[in-house]
């Protein structure tokens, strides 16, 4: 087998200028180039606003230009599909744009590949039907397929600390575990019996957890050692992005299909280590293949997202050190977007009250932006914590635990990246949130027919429906032959998506008549609503619901509109998870509680006596990391939000404000819902 970096087109400083001028970038500079000519084995470490995303892109765009392989190509991995997603946009109409999404190329989510080329055909050759992969719907039925017997698990399990959806398959034998260890009860038992029947059931009924498929993923290489020589073949350029996010169990996949000590294939990782936050529950992450790799490792430590301060600000709380001199700030450029206006600010609230942060935000963001620039970005607040506990409420010593507890009409179902809700009302809530956002609909009715076909899998079954990749037009299928449901469908989606109706609840058992209609007709035999009853009804417990019916003006759920002398603004709510990679123009950073104040913890960092992840422990770690991937969001403005106790008592206060202020943050109090700012 030849080497792969043989059978690699060389990049050259004329392909640099063409992909430039074809993607309409700026030039790129010395580290930038040397990535995209890189035609080995290596890592690049990148920092937030790098645009590595851009680079990826263009490096493919090149590649794509120059391919000369018909059965050979390029395989683009990462956790989320932002790289498939700017080709499209990128290079969508353009020839390379076109080979790039086409045989004998793949880009995709590393779990979208494993699930292609080894898992599903692995299943379908041991005769499992077509899957449905996913772990809400996949719990669900095993808590269904438990019947009578799922409360005395639940309690069994609620008494260890620990719950019925972490059960995990571990072995092509159906063994299992629970978060990672071992079932706390032995194989007599009438518990682990009890979880066993529901596993076994499910899993013959094709539900899978999505890492579940990591499992049959190595059942076939297990069975076909020669296996990986023909991904080396079929792939000598494999490009990782987000590595950084990548755990334990992934990183060993990753190394045995793809092994970075062959010269047979060429892996190239790209990443950041500081913004690595989706795996809190494995810290000992990729300890196999470390990432990065300081042997063969480029870096990219300057920024185009924001300017010299906020980069002065974060810096200190990256974990790894970003550079030799630290994190870079190169941006933002464009008419009327000068860093140097902004005022980065700290508001401090009382313990038991965070009436006026977010407007005190607002009006802050507005004052020293402008109406007229605040149109051209977004602003969010965001924190770690967004799962509501409703044992914690002002006065508690956990408040404010999460980002609901600074306004009540947020709602977490529908600031997830992949919002799964819970019952069919949420489902067109998170419809008509999706079309607003990006101001299509595809988002829109995919959620519809989703929710759709989730109440179908509850009436009855749906045959090979549930295994189908778009869902809306598999449901279009399905309803020739059923008339009148299909003009039910097809107007409850104009009606909700394009005319934007808002739900009531006087309304909505007519609309779930209608839509438990258009399930059933989807249903192969007969359908039973007994098992939909509480998918169906309408969430009283929903703060969307009667957030969307007062008269705030707010633009959609989790957006709340602030009206200032000047102008309005809205500002985006949501989990720092959900903002990763992102850009915005503002930013505030929500202090929230997981085993302690985010925000009473990191103060040794704000004030200077602290630097870096160096003896900071693990959950400190963790939220540097969050603060760091937090902080690196805005262009223009930084704001925190920070609880009064975290920086001490009076007079502690008054000197640690003095300190904030000398490092160029400018300091507010919120007092009876209002900002006083310290001069």
């Amino acid at each position: 087998m030849p080497d792969a970096e043989s059978v690699l087109p060389e990049i050259t400083d004329n392909d640099i200028e063409w992909v430039r001028s074809l993607m309409g970038l700026d030039c790129f500079d010395e580290p930038r180039r040397d990535f995209l000519k890189q035609r080995s084995t290596v890592d690049l470490s990148a920092c937030p606003g790098s645009g590595k995303t851009t680079l990826i892109v263009a490096k493919l765009a090149i590649l794509a230009q120059k391919w000369p392989h018909r059965t050979k190509g390029i395989c683009v991995l990462s956790h989320t599909n932002v790289a498939r997603e700017q080709v499209e946009h990128r290079l969508g109409r353009t020839v390379v744009g076109q080979k790039l999404l086409a045989y004998p190329h793949f880009i995709g989510t590393i779990h979208g590949f494993v699930n292609r080329f080894l898992a599903l055909p692995w299943l379908y050759s041991e005769g499992y039907p077509s899957p449905t992969i996913d772990d809400d719907v996949t719990t669900t039925h095993r808590g269904r397929v438990l019947k009578n017997d799922y409360w005395s698990v639940k309690g069994f399990l609620d008494r260890r600390h620990t719950s019925i959806d972490r059960l995990r398959i571990c072995g092509r034998d159906l063994s299992f575990e629970l978060g990672g260890k071992p079932f706390p009860a032995g194989p007599s038992t009438q518990s682990f019996q009890h979880v066993k029947r529901a596993i076994e059931t499910t899993a013959r009924a094709g539900y899978f957890c999505y890492d579940e498929m990591f499992v049959w993923a190595n059942a076939l290489l297990e069975d076909q050692d020669r296996f990986p020589m023909w991904l080396a073949y079929r792939f000598p350029l494999v490009i990782l992005d987000e590595m950084q996010d990548t755990f334990e169990r992934q990183a060993s996949f990753l190394n045995a299909v793809f092994p970075r000590s062959s010269n047979t294939v060429v892996v190239q990782r790209v990443g950041d280590p500081n913004q690595r936050i989706f795996d809190a529950l494995d810290l000992n992450s990729n300890m196999l293949e470390p990432y990065p790799d300081p042997s063969r490792c480029l870096g990219i430590p300057n920024s185009y997202r924001f300017g010299p301060k906020i980069a002065e600000l974060a810096s200190p709380f990256a974990v790894h050190p970003v550079g030799s001199s630290g994190l870079v700030g190169m941006g933002p450029s464009g008419p009327g977007l000068s860093a140097q206006t902004c005022n980065h600010a700290i508001f401090v609230f009382p313990d038991d009250n965070t009436d006026g942060v977010l407007n005190a935000f607002g009006e802050h963001a507005l004052e020293v932006l402008g109406a007229a620039i605040v149109t051209r970005g977004t602003a969010n607040a965001v924190g770690h914590v967004h799962q509501d506990d409703p044992r914690v409420s002002p006065g508690h010593a956990h408040y404010p635990k999460s980002v609901g507890h600074y306004w009540e009409g947020y709602t977490v179902e529908i600031s997830r990246k992949d919002p799964y809700p819970r019952t069919l009302v949420q489902y067109v809530r998170v419809a008509q949130a999706l079309v607003a956002q990006g101001r299509t609909l595809s988002p829109g009715v995919e959620k519809i027919a989703s929710g759709t076909l989730e109440l179908a899998r509850r009436l009855g079954d749906v045959g090979e429906l549930k295994g189908k990749g778009r869902t809306h037009r598999a449901v279009m299928v399905e309803l020739e032959g059923a008339a009148d449901s299909l003009t039910i469908y097809r107007k409850f989606l104009g009606r909700f998506l394009i005319e934007k109706a808002t739900l009531s609840e006087d309304d909505w058992p007519s609309h779930a008549e209608n839509l438990t209609t258009v399930a059933a007709a989807l249903c192969r035999g007969r359908a039973d609503t007994s098992g939909a009853e509480r998918f169906l009804a309408w969430p009283n417990d929903d703060p969307s619901l009667s957030a969307l019916t007062s008269s705030s003006g707010d633009a959609t759920p989790n957006i709340l509109r602030v009206n200032g002398s000047s102008g309005a603004i809205d500002i985006r709510l949501g989990s720092i998870h959900s903002v990763k990679g992102q850009t915005h123009l503002a930013t505030l950073l929500l202090s929230t509680h997981w085993h302690a104040h985010s925000a009473k913890e990191m103060v040794p960092w704000l004030l200077g006596e602290a630097s870096g992840g160096s003896g900071a422990g693990i959950r400190n770690i963790q939220r540097l990391q969050h603060t760091y991937v937090a902080m690196t969001r805005p262009s223009h403005l930084l704001c925190l939000a920070i609880p009064r106790s975290a920086l001490g008592g009076d007079q502690e206060l008054d000197q640690n404000i003095v300190t904030l202020q000398q490092k160029g943050w400018r300091v507010a109090e919120i007092v009876c819902g209002a900002a006083q700012w310290r001069n």
